[in-house]
């Protein structure tokens, strides 16, 4: 059924009308206490919400004597990643976390540098290198929000129906892929990128849609991808980086020692637990999931050298379509691309190439 143009606009304002009643999108003051939204898109029981937000939220409540309440929203209740920054920015969340990649014509594209395969994988270098790069290229560029830190997910790795234990394996294959980097890296596999949100990655496979899909290990543990794909090949092809922001409204609107507590104490915690968790567990998700699948005959496969090697080299060309991309938005992607490359090597990191 239909709407009218009026109904359709007295609906929507209807809505906001309700959010705004329940504090959401803005610094509520409810008798002295701040309650402010936290937006995730992981359900209660993902180690996500358990082991990150859900105790920083506590944490936050703690050191401010209970003066600021986070609410928390789960499975994207309040909007999906694609549309966080524009959420944020617009306050229909006070805080949240944005993944750069999914935002290539916003002033978070220089970030998304970040997501370049076989470059990152650990959260904490994630932070390591990428909070300088923050500083120089982005530190006056962010319109209407707050940064509070930057961090990753754990490493993406491959899963499939069928072995695949070499690059050729994935020829023609349709794989599920996000982050316009990692598509790329699946279009010069000469695969087929499939994009997809995270709810549709356990039925595409299931329903044989897609043959294969690249994920985080924690992630497909916690989606349970060990049901539809019994083969996990580990090649880390780098994590996404999560960049968590606050509306500007809504943090000026915190009374100054408050501001000065998530400054100096509430935003480095929590991306402390993020780096904690992600860089932690994978390990463990990964050995998850191989007892998982044995039981199918399934089991993790790590390539050797040479087969990893064929893995990475199209890496390369995604660097250098970064860089000509950067240059394409009025960026100098030379220097950027120089800059980042010298955080890496003095994290004790390497190139793909």
């Amino acid at each position: 059924m239909k709407l009218a143009k009026g109904a359709k606009v007295a609906l929507l304002l209807g809505m906001v009308f309700v959010l705004s009643a329940c504090g959401v999108g803005r610094a509520a003051n409810h008798d002295g206490v701040y309650e402010l939204s936290f937006n995730i898109q992981v359900p209660s029981t993902h180690k996500f919400h358990k082991e990150v937000v859900e105790p920083w939220a506590k944490e936050v409540e703690e050191k401010t004597d209970g003066r600021v309440k986070v609410n928390i929203y789960n499975s994207g209740a309040l909007g999906t990643l694609s549309t966080a920054y524009e959420d944020i920015q617009g306050a229909v969340y006070d805080i949240g976390y944005v993944s750069p990649s999914l935002h290539p014509d916003t002033e978070l594209f220089p970030l998304s540098i970040g997501d370049l395969p076989f470059g990152l994988s650990a959260p904490s270098d994630s932070t390591k290198v990428l909070t300088p790069f923050i500083e120089t290229y982005m530190a006056d560029t962010l319109e209407d929000v707050v940064p509070i830190g930057v961090s990753a997910t754990d490493s993406y790795q491959l899963y499939s129906k069928e072995p695949v234990e070499t690059v050729e394996d994935v020829k023609n294959q349709k794989i599920i892929a996000s982050g316009y980097q990692r598509v790329d890296l699946v279009g010069l596999w000469d695969a087929v990128p499939v994009t997809l949100g995270l709810e549709e990655i356990y039925t595409s496979l299931d329903r044989n849609t897609v043959n294969q899909a690249t994920y985080t290990s924690i992630g497909a543990v916690g989606l349970k991808l060990f049901e539809v794909a019994p083969y996990m090949t580990k090649i880390d092809m780098g994590n996404t980086a999560l960049f968590y922001l606050m509306n500007k409204r809504t943090f000026e609107a915190l009374p100054a020692d408050i501001q000065t507590l998530f400054e100096e104490e509430l935003a480095p915690s929590l991306v402390k637990m993020n780096s904690d968790l992600y860089g932690g567990a994978s390990a463990e998700a990964i050995k998850v999931y191989g007892d998982s699948v044995a039981e199918k005959d399934g089991r993790v496969i790590e390539p050797d050298e040479e087969a990893l090697a064929e893995f990475k080299k199209p890496a390369k060309t995604v660097w250098e379509d970064w860089v000509e991309m950067a240059n394409d938005k009025g960026f100098d992607g030379k220097e950027m691309m120089e800059f980042y490359k010298k955080s890496l090597m003095e994290a004790g990191l390497s190139l793909p190439y």
